[in-house]
Formats: C-alpha cells, sequence, structure tokens
C-alpha cells in the first residue's frame, strides 16, 4: 500500500512539474510609469481632441510625431526628440486639390500620404505641400458589393497599410446596404490591388453580437468597432464588444481564434442598452468594452485596452472624456502566443488612454487628460511606460 502511495505521489508530482512548466504565468509582466515624459507646445488653432495621431520616421532614421488637427484641414509634424514643431500639411477641402472631410491619414512618405476621403469611396495621394499626386477610387468590390467609406484613425486603431501594392482598408461597420444579412456579409476588411485596381473581400466577417435585424435601428454605432493591427506576418483584429482575438492572414482568411479575457470585466452586454442621441456620450463612457489593441514590435508583445464599467459624474462632460479615451482603464499584456501575461489598471483620471504610440524605449500614452489636475488645452503631454518583468517566486 505504501508502495502504490508513493507511485501515486510521484506520478501526481511529474504531473504538476510538467503542466506548470509548460504553462504562462498571468502576471509575469506588468506595465508602470517611467521617469521619461515628451511635452508637445500646440498653437491656439490646434485641439487635443485628435481623432488620429501616428509617429512617423523618414528613410534617414528621424523619429516625428504626426496627428491630424481637429479644427482645420492640417497634418501636424513634430520632432519626437526635440519636441519641437516642424511644419503643417496643410490641406484643400474643394478645389483641384481638395481632399472634402477626411478623417485620418497614412504617411508612406512625405511626397506620398494617403487621406481617406470621408464622404466618398477615394483616397487621395498627396505630397508635404498638400497638393494631390493622384485619387485612388474603390466603390466596388469583385463579388459586386458596395463599400463603405475608409477611416484611418487612432480610435478605434485601424490604420491603412500597404504590403507589396496591395493597400488594406478597414470597414468599420457592417454595410446597412446588405439587409438580412448586414453582419453575415459584411467584410471586416478590404484588400486594394493599387495596380490592376481590383477591389477584394478578406473571408472574416463581423462577430455576431447583434443581429442584422436589430443593427438597422437605434444602436450605440459603436457595437462593431474594432482595432486591426499588423505584426510581422498577419493582422490581428481585437472586436470591442467581444473578448476572443482573431488572427488573418495577408490573404484574409482566419488562421487563429484566441480567448483574451480581461480580470476587470466580464463579456460585454448589449442586450439592455436604450439609445437615445443625448445619452450616448454618458453611455459609451460608462459601459464595459475592450479597445484598442496595438503591437510592441521591440518587445513582441501585444496591448489590449480594457475598458471596465465605470459612472460618469453629473458634472462631467461625457463627450470630452469619450473623445480622449475614458475615465478608467486597464491595459492587457499578450506574448507573441496571445497567451495574456499581465494586465495593469491604470489610476483614474490620469491618462488619455486614446492618443498614444511606441518607440524602442516603450509605450507612450498622453496625460492631457480632461479631469488630470495638470491639464492644459495647449500642450499635449505622454509618459513613457515600461514594460517589467516581475520577479519569479
Amino acid at each position: 500500500m505504501h508502495k502504490i502511495s508513493c507511485v501515486f505521489f510521484f506520478t501526481l508530482a511529474s504531473l504538476s512539474l510538467l503542466v506548470s512548466c509548460g504553462s504562462v504565468e498571468r502576471d509575469s509582466y506588468v506595465l508602470q510609469p517611467g521617469k521619461d515624459s515628451l511635452v508637445f507646445s500646440l498653437n491656439p488653432q490646434t485641439s487635443v481632441f485628435i481623432k488620429a495621431l501616428f509617429p512617423y520616421t523618414d528613410e534617414k532614421g528621424n523619429e516625428f510625431l504626426t496627428f491630424q488637427n481637429n479644427v482645420e484641414p492640417q497634418i501636424l509634424v513634430y520632432d519626437m526628440n526635440t519636441q519641437q514643431y516642424v511644419k503643417t500639411i496643410a490641406l484643400e477641402k474643394e478645389g483641384a486639390d481638395g481632399v472634402g472631410v477626411f478623417c485620418g491619414y497614412y504617411i508612406q512618405s512625405w511626397d506620398e500620404i494617403y487621406i481617406p476621403c470621408m464622404m466618398r469611396h477615394e483616397i487621395d495621394v498627396v505630397d508635404s505641400k498638400g497638393k494631390i499626386r493622384r485619387r485612388i477610387q474603390y466603390s466596388k468590390t469583385v463579388e459586386g458589393k458596395q463599400t463603405l467609406p475608409v477611416l484611418a484613425l487612432s480610435f478605434p486603431y485601424a490604420p491603412l497599410s500597404i504590403i507589396n501594392k496591395k493597400m488594406y482598408l478597414s470597414q468599420q461597420s457592417p454595410n446597412l446596404r446588405l439587409g438580412s444579412r448586414t453582419v453575415e456579409d459584411s467584410p471586416v476588411t478590404l484588400v486594394l490591388d493599387t495596380i490592376s485596381g481590383e477591389l477584394n473581400e478578406f473571408s472574416l466577417r463581423f462577430p455576431p453580437i447583434m443581429t442584422s435585424e436589430r443593427i438597422q435601428g437605434n444602436t450605440l454605432g459603436s457595437e462593431f468597432d474594432y482595432s486591426q493591427v499588423l505584426n510581422d506576418t498577419n493582422f490581428v483584429y481585437s472586436f470591442f464588444f467581444d473578448e476572443k482575438i482573431k488572427v488573418v492572414s495577408l490573404s484574409g482568411d482566419v488562421l487563429r481564434t484566441v480567448s483574451a479575457k480581461s480580470r476587470y470585466m466580464d463579456q460585454p452586454d448589449l442586450s439592455n442598452q436604450n439609445v437615445d442621441l443625448a445619452s450616448l456620450p454618458k453611455i459609451l463612457c460608462q459601459i464595459p468594452f475592450y479597445g484598442n489593441l496595438i503591437y510592441d514590435k521591440y518587445r513582441d508583445v501585444y496591448y489590449r485596452f480594457v475598458y471596465p464599467e465605470t459612472e460618469v459624474q453629473p458634472h462631467d462632460n461625457a463627450m470630452d472624456i469619450w473623445q480622449l479615451g475614458r475615465s478608467k482603464f486597464s491595459i492587457m499584456i499578450l506574448n507573441k502566443e496571445f497567451e495574456v501575461v499581465g494586465e495593469t489598471l491604470f489610476p483614474e483620471n490620469t491618462y488619455a488612454s486614446n492618443h498614444f504610440f511606441i518607440r524602442e524605449d516603450g509605450l507612450y500614452l498622453s496625460t492631457s487628460f480632461v479631469k488630470n489636475p495638470n491639464f492644459s488645452d495647449d500642450k499635449l503631454c505622454f509618459r513613457r511606460i515600461e514594460l517589467v518583468k516581475q520577479p519569479t517566486n
């Protein structure tokens, strides 16, 4: 009997060791504020309520912070190291060089800046003086489906990507023109061949969090928002109201579906939302959902923003809070296999989580949040956030 017990104990101990060696500790990493900060001075005609903000490195290795002015049709450029203003790329709304109303952009080079038009199926390519070099049309897919105008924002984070003469265009919501099969038939991403002009669809569809019938009615308008990032070989998607992450090939095939659940949130529930226009900003600032997913190529990890259920105070300006990224949030840390290796809850009313970028020395989060005691509308401020490995016991 004693011999059997020893054998059983040894087997159980070996199995436990094997499991522990093959598993990943959920709290292996944390995100901590570093000592470094960057401050960019804004002129009176520039707003901190920025919808598109992207770093850009030129062919000489010079780093710049660029963002779209929310007041004027401009892209502002600052030197990342000196934090000094460099130039403004001014765009015309009308005329021969008119780009209309736009939300977002993509800088391939100073002579090749892509401007997606918000009101028509067109992407204008301009130089640093705002002169149009060419216009790219994308009205229908090869399957005959009409498309939605493309946005290229930093929230939801879905930048334009150009790979081997193919442009990847996000469709930020299901296409209501598809009627009874709106959700089932709407492609999440389009692939435009810039040589032939052929427009194809990804096989990836929106998650079934809401029926095609219900989406035709009164909704938040953000139920199907998602973040799209490109790693070395594939696209990775985080839908705001779905804990699952999708990994998709460049040809549009779904390769993996991985559950990545936050410890601060249950599965978001949209069943009881009664929406009216006046209460919409407050609702969006309170309900729980997942936010942007961004890829840190220097550390080979992903950061997934999470917005737990939060109460907005009666005196708060909900629209201002929504535009900058909510009062309370956490950031999940996922390794290259999309396993959760950490999650950090950030202090409330401190960071504008919609404004961020990644450099070789870390993740930078904006501290220009309206409820931050140090908030100033004439400065755009960032704090460096370090990825720190926790000591093992």
